[in-house]
């Protein structure tokens, strides 16, 4: 996944055959040392061809992949992340109420799940809206 920096290296190395590394720094208000940690990554994904050594450097786009394609496949992992990242925070929720419910109750880890599946299925809510219901009536 690139970062809006490192898009904006592929933005205006797509305008261009090459870019001398000074020109490129100077477009992106860059130090050398700076440019140099944004760009190896991208070196390496084969999105971008150095030419040339120390200041003769000069960074091209590869043809390997069009931007739209890049674009895309930043699009589709940034929303992956963001997926990812939902999961993660229903997954602390349930899990804080299956605590709950097993101190509560004096039960196994796998009932207070089981217990929190029929909840859901019965009321026809999704598991995380179960979990913070219960959560926020014993936190009072």
């Amino acid at each position: 996944m690139l970062n809006s920096r490192q898009q904006e290296i592929i933005d205006i190395l797509s305008g261009q055959s090459g870019l001398p590394s000074a020109e490129l720094r100077q477009k992106l208000g860059l130090t050398r040392a700076r440019l140099n940690q944004l760009i190896a990554p991208l070196i390496k994904k084969q999105l971008v061809k150095k030419a040339g050594a120390a200041r003769a450097t000069v960074y091209r786009l590869t043809d390997k992949r069009s931007q739209g394609q890049i674009r895309r496949e930043n699009w589709e992992l940034r929303q992956k992340v963001k997926q990812l990242e939902k999961t993660l925070e229903d997954r602390k929720v349930i899990e804080r109420a299956k605590e709950v419910l097993i101190a509560q109750f004096d039960i196994l880890p796998t009932e207070a799940y089981r217990k929190l599946q029929e909840q859901s299925m019965d009321s026809g809510r999704p598991m995380r809206e179960v979990a913070e219901r219960i959560v926020s009536a014993f936190e009072i």
